[in-house]
C-alpha cells in the first residue's frame, strides 16, 4: 500500500491561496498547485512561466488566480503531459492569450478529432484549432525556462499513447501526469493506446530517472516521493501478476474482476475498472 507523501515533504515557503487552490513552492520558482481537476507543475523564469497542464476550461479562473498570485507574472508556455480535458482543457484560452502549448505527437492528433471514451460512455468532441500544440516531439525534448532546464520524455502506451514526463533537472522534480495516480486505482485509457505493460514501463523509467531525493507530481493525489512511486510500481505489477495468473487458469473478465485481485489495497477510485483494463492488456485476442 502506497500513501500520500504531502506531509514528507518540507514547506519551505508559506503557500499560497487562490480561489479555492494553492501554489506550495518546490524550490527557488518552482512550485505546485493542486489544482480542482489535476496537479499542475509551474516553473517561474524572466519572461513569465512555464507551466504544466492548464486544467478544464472551467478551472481557467482558479489557475490565473494563483499563479499570478503566486508569480505576478504571465504564463508564457504549457507542457501538456496528454490530450485529457481535465489536463488539456484549458489549452485554447492560454494558447490566445499568447502561451505556446507544446506536447508529444499524438496529444495534437487525439485533439484535432472527436474521442470516443468507452469508461465514461462518452464522446469527446474535438478541440478547437486554438488548443493544439503548436510545438511537438516524437521522444524527447529539452526546453531551457529560466534557471531550469525541463526535461519532456514521451513513455509509449502508458496511460494513453501521448503521456509525458516532465522532469526539472535543478529542482529535482518529475510530473508525472496521469501514469501515476497516488493514492487512487490509476485509470487506463484502453480507446487512447493505453495499457498496463506501457504504465509499468513508464513508472521504471519514471524511477531511472529520479534518485533519493526526487519529489513527484502526480496527475492526481498529493505529492510523492520516490518511495510512494517504487509501491506504486509494486501494487501495478502485483495485481497484473494475479490477472495473468487467472487468465491463464481460464478465468474470464467477470470471474477475476469479481475475485478483487486489488481488493488489499486501499485505494480511492474506480477498483472494477482499473481490474478490466489489466485483463484487457492481456486477455487473448479473439
Amino acid at each position: 500500500m502506497f500513501r500520500n507523501a504531502m506531509a514528507a515533504v518540507p514547506a519551505v515557503a508559506l503557500a499560497v491561496a487562490a480561489q479555492g487552490a494553492t501554489v506550495q513552492p518546490l524550490g527557488k520558482d518552482v512550485g505546485w498547485l493542486a489544482g480542482t481537476s489535476c496537479n499542475l507543475l509551474i516553473v517561474a523564469g524572466g519572461k513569465g512561466v512555464l507551466m504544466v497542464d492548464d486544467q478544464r476550461a472551467s478551472d481557467i479562473q482558479e489557475t490565473h488566480a494563483a499563479v499570478d498570485q503566486a508569480y505576478h507574472l504571465p504564463i508564457v508556455e504549457i507542457v501538456n503531459t496528454h490530450w485529457h480535458l481535465d489536463h488539456a482543457g484549458g489549452n485554447a484560452h492560454f494558447a490566445e492569450a499568447g502561451a505556446l502549448i507544446v506536447a508529444q505527437a499524438n496529444v495534437g492528433k487525439r485533439l484535432k478529432v472527436s474521442q470516443y471514451m468507452s469508461a465514461y460512455k462518452k464522446l469527446v468532441p474535438a478541440s478547437p484549432a486554438a488548443a493544439w500544440p503548436r510545438q511537438s516531439f516524437e521522444r524527447a525534448m529539452t526546453i531551457r525556462f529560466g534557471n531550469e532546464t525541463v526535461r519532456l520524455v514521451h513513455v509509449a502506451n502508458a496511460h494513453t499513447d501521448g503521456d509525458t514526463l516532465v522532469k526539472l533537472v535543478h529542482a529535482n522534480v518529475i510530473h508525472m501526469g496521469d501514469v501515476f495516480f497516488n493514492g487512487l486505482f490509476p485509470f487506463i485509457d484502453l480507446d487512447s493506446g493505453g495499457s498496463i505493460q506501457g504504465l509499468i514501463r513508464a513508472v521504471d523509467q519514471a524511477l531511472a530517472m529520479s534518485d533519493k531525493d526526487t519529489r513527484f507530481v502526480p496527475g492526481h493525489g498529493g505529492l510523492a516521493t520516490r518511495a510512494d512511486l517504487a509501491a506504486y510500481r509494486a501494487m501495478l505489477a502485483d495485481v497484473a501478476a494475479n490477472v495473468r495468473r487467472q487468465i491463464g487458469e481460464g478465468h474470464g473478465l467477470e470471474a477475476i474482476v469479481a475475485s478483487r485481485p486489488a481488493a488489499s489495497y486501499r485505494l480511492d477510485g474506480d477498483e472494477e475498472r482499473f481490474v478490466a483494463a489489466v485483463y484487457a492488456g492481456y486477455a487473448p485476442r479473439r
